[in-house]
């Protein structure tokens, strides 16, 4: 392997801008990136951009203002173990492909959108989005994982006079974290005036669904792995992630690499997360284009900083869960919006 080798990145989220990137300093030649949109998205700043759109503006970027390799933008049908299939028929040959594909939420497709394909459709979406909130009166939130728990926050503090309500089919708020922190989600999200109800599944004929102005289904995330299927299904966990092995090979290939959300790699679904593993498989790709053998990646413990409003907040740690101010206001303030843009080399 060397820095002449075709390297082809699909899916331009945190882990396939951050690959990217950090290739074309190493001095990589031939990098492609593909995405479906014409936009990076600091996805981090989605949720409270529907209560608050300006701060949204500031979180997008076309990839063309700032990506140092070639950008191609498109939908891959297909992966072989040497070529991607657009669906307008384009075909891209590689000699190593990294897949970051990412995930989506089908049901609330304003968090990752499905349908704004350009930067000027995902501002009027946006702003779309706001407008349906600012005229509803009766909120339900349907989910109390992460997302929703944040969601919730944002609302109830930017929107004081809605009745927010959110459901979930748990006895716990985000039960992918530890209890304190589910007891400080609940805790922040009551002072709020946000109505909280266990251990409800909520369907579209019940009563709670049909007195709601506006819903948002906080559940249901799934990788976006369909590119996958035809070539690679053996390689499709139940969850229908591509299994992967400690420097991140899709099992069964040493030219195809996968991480983030679409791979299982042991360790929470997260932006930061998708951007350390990138750092981690463009250093070893790098090593293999030196001739060694690179490193294996050594998965994080949860760890997760969840704001509830544009002051409250907690963080798990993987020795704690706390409030602590400091901290939490590390991404208060811009929700990581200036922090990715310096590790994309974004001068903003």
């Amino acid at each position: 392997m060397n820095k002449e080798m075709k390297v082809l990145v699909i899916g331009g989220g945190f882990a396939g801008a951050r690959v990217t990137q950090d290739l074309s300093n190493a001095g990589f030649k031939h990098i492609t990136l593909i995405d479906k949109k014409d936009y990076f998205e600091v996805t981090y700043a989605t949720l409270r951009a529907i209560a608050e759109p300006e701060l949204g503006t500031r979180s997008r970027l076309k990839y063309t203002d700032f990506i140092k390799g070639e950008f191609y933008q498109g939908i891959v049908e297909e992966v072989s173990k040497s070529s991607a299939k657009l669906i307008d028929g384009k075909q891209i040959d590689f000699d190593i492909a990294v897949l970051a594909t990412g995930s989506s939420y089908k049901t609330l497709p304003i968090a990752k959108s499905q349908n704004a394909m350009t930067l000027n459709e995902r501002e009027a979406e946006v702003l779309n989005a706001n407008s349906q909130l600012v005229n509803a009166k009766n909120v339900l939130i349907i989910g109390g994982g992460i997302v929703g728990v944040e969601l919730a926050g944002e609302i109830a503090e930017h929107y004081p006079e809605k009745s927010v309500t959110l459901a979930h089919a748990d006895d716990r708020l985000v039960e992918e974290l530890k209890p304190k922190a589910s007891r400080l989600a609940e805790e922040m999200l009551s002072v709020q005036g946000v109505k909280i109800k266990y251990n409800t599944l909520v369907d579209e004929n019940d009563e709670l669904y049909q007195s709601a102005d506006l819903v948002y289904t906080c559940v249901g995330l799934k990788p976006n792995t369909s590119l996958m299927t035809k070539n690679f299904s053996n390689q499709l966990d139940q969850n229908g992630r591509l299994k992967v092995d400690g420097k991140f090979r899709v099992e069964g290939c040493d030219n195809i690499f996968a991480l983030g959300d679409c791979a299982n790699v042991p360790e929470g679904k997260l932006g930061y997360l998708a951007d350390q593993q990138a750092g981690a498989l463009a250093k070893n790709i790098i090593a293999m284009s030196k001739g060694k053998l690179g490193k294996e990646y050594k998965p994080n413990p949860m760890m997760s900083l969840v704001p509830v409003g544009r002051k409250k907040g907690f963080i798990q740690l993987p020795f704690a869960v706390t409030t602590l101010k400091f901290m939490v206001n590390m991404k208060q303030k811009d929700m990581f919006i200036s922090k990715v843009y310096k590790a994309l080399g974004v001068k903003k």
